[in-house]
């Protein structure tokens, strides 16, 4: 049997991209693994060329799995009339309300996607869908329930635990006097930053400044006018010495983060599934997350999800920060979480079990 992966870029650090390289991994146990990406950042994987994809297409035997997380002008035309079999993997697109005040282009680019996914239930009606979580299939408006699949996106974090955290940035998180909160994630609108903002600010004037926000994840050039604002916001709040953009990290940093830090503080107003959640439940850091998109799905059970009331984060990070005994239960209920819905094994039983479920037996 043979089967094809595509997306229009393949990334290294990149959770559609660790989803990507672990299932070509998977597949290519006992088939024909591979992969097409107009553009491969990933080393770990070696792409087919277009010819040998257009190839394939003409196949009936192939079967592709387009991973639809963007508008891609050429993905869509090259399966449109495919004799391949279609299965696509949904990981959700950002709705285009988030970007548009601040950039016209990715504003365009997000409402096309999702156009565009309108657009491939119509041509592939036969077609079989993989969404990350339930929330994400809500999108996908005439698709018959049966032909629809919740199967998490395969993750790198035991991968992770076995690397060696960077001892000096640990040690440096440990002995700080100062509650270390966390937020992993691009400085996108809908990432839910001023909301985090808000946060800190409420917490400092209850409780002192002894508290500092670091953020994983890099600006975008092209979202000029939301990055002002935030560091317009941050000045206007006095948290320039409480907040600290890390940008851009390797695993090694990633991994210490999450275990030398305190809580892990989550305000996304809309997430397919939230990749970062699972990866602090993994490493036993407590998740305080606002409840809403696909996060209450993703966090699991015994978990702190809130609305959209400040005060109620600034009492949790208070109580979590004071109860020993409160902090071990979220952790284990998180870690409980991880080995229960979304270690390799379970991910990967559910998947072989959907695919099972469409007639691809492997």
């Amino acid at each position: 049997m043979r089967f094809i992966q595509m997306h229009q870029t393949l990334a290294r650090h990149d959770a559609i991209g660790n989803d990507i390289e672990i299932i070509q991994k998977l597949l290519s146990e006992k088939h024909d693994s591979l992969v097409y990406a107009e553009k491969n950042f990933n080393k770990n994987v070696e792409c087919l060329d277009e010819e040998k994809l257009d190839e394939y297409l003409r196949d009936e035997n192939t079967i592709v799995i387009y991973h639809h997380s963007l508008f891609w002008k050429e993905g869509f035309a090259k399966i449109k009339d495919a004799k391949a079999r279609i299965i696509f993997r949904y990981h959700n697109i950002t709705p285009e309300k988030f970007l548009e005040p601040y950039n016209d282009v990715s504003c365009q680019q997000c409402m096309r996607g999702r156009e565009q996914t309108i657009e491939f239930i119509k041509a592939r009606p036969e077609a079989n869908w993989f969404c990350d979580s339930t929330f994400n299939s809500f999108d996908l408006l005439g698709v018959p329930k049966e032909k629809i699949s919740i199967c998490a996106p395969f993750n790198k974090i035991e991968e992770w635990g076995k690397v060696a955290p960077n001892e000096e940035i640990l040690k440096e998180l440990i002995e700080d006097k100062c509650i270390n909160l966390l937020f992993v994630g691009r400085v996108v609108p809908n990432k839910g930053y001023l909301m985090l903002l808000d946060i800190l600010r409420f917490y400092v004037a209850c409780y002192g400044s002894n508290v500092k926000l670091r953020i994983i994840g890099k600006f975008f050039d092209d979202l000029a006018d939301y990055n002002e604002i935030v560091k317009g916001r941050i000045e206007e709040y006095g948290l320039s010495d409480n907040i600290e953009f890390i940008g851009e990290v390797t695993d090694s940093t990633l991994v210490t983060y999450y275990l030398g830090s305190d809580i892990m503080l989550v305000c996304s107003e809309h997430e397919g599934f939230c990749v970062p959640v699972v990866e602090a439940q993994f490493f036993g850091l407590p998740v305080v997350a606002l409840a809403e998109c696909a996060v209450p799905e993703t966090i699991g059970s015994n978990q702190v999800l809130l609305g959209r009331d400040i005060r109620e984060y600034v009492a949790a990070i208070k109580v979590i920060t004071q109860n020993d005994e409160y902090r071990k239960y979220l952790e284990q209920s998180g870690r409980k979480n991880y080995l229960e819905r979304f270690s390799y094994e379970k991910i990967k039983e559910c998947f072989i079990k959907e695919l099972s479920r469409m007639g691809v037996d492997l």
